[in-house]
């Protein structure tokens, strides 16, 4: 075998120096800038796309915080405008409760008027028949026929007792 050869065994080394030298000098001078450029971007894209996620983050929390606020501030319109509705309603309710409570007096006042006038004619036709049978008891008592002004007169003073 020629490589276990000792005469061979400088110009073998040589050519190892040689060629792990170029071997090294290709490395260096080509392939570990274009590893490092490669590096070099793949570290810069990562910061930016950990900036960018930080950055829609930050606007994502703005706008949750947002819509938490608008959200606030519709269900406090909402109660706003249901307490609203209910003092309107109950105001509502109050003038139609006041409007039938002066209708229901009014019907009463006119009811009780009605019924003191009935009241009264039944009184005044009482008293006129009251009259008329004490004429007819003293006629038919004594035979003598009584006046109608003496008998109104005796029956409105026996009212007068009653009533006093």
């Amino acid at each position: 075998m020629p490589q276990l050869d000792v005469s061979t065994w400088f110009s073998q080394v040589f050519w190892l120096v040689v060629v792990f030298a170029a071997l090294y000098w290709l490395v260096v001078k080509r392939a570990l800038p274009t590893i490092g450029a490669t590096i070099e971007q793949r570290r810069d894209r990562i910061a930016d796309d950990l900036d960018e996620a930080e950055r829609l983050r930050t606007k994502a929390e703005a706008v949750l915080k947002a819509a938490q606020t608008e959200l606030a501030e519709a269900r406090g319109d909402a109660r706003r405008m249901v307490q609203e509705a209910r003092e309107a309603l109950a105001k509502e309710l109050d003038a139609e409760r006041r409007r039938m409570e002066e209708e229901l007096a009014r019907r009463i006042a006119a009811a009780e008027k009605e019924v003191r006038a009935a009241k009264e004619k039944a009184i005044a036709e009482m008293d006129d028949a009251i009259g008329e049978l004490a004429a007819q008891i003293v006629q038919r008592v004594s035979g003598a026929k009584a006046s109608a002004a003496a008998l109104k007169r005796a029956v409105a003073n026996v009212k007068a007792r009653e009533d006093g």
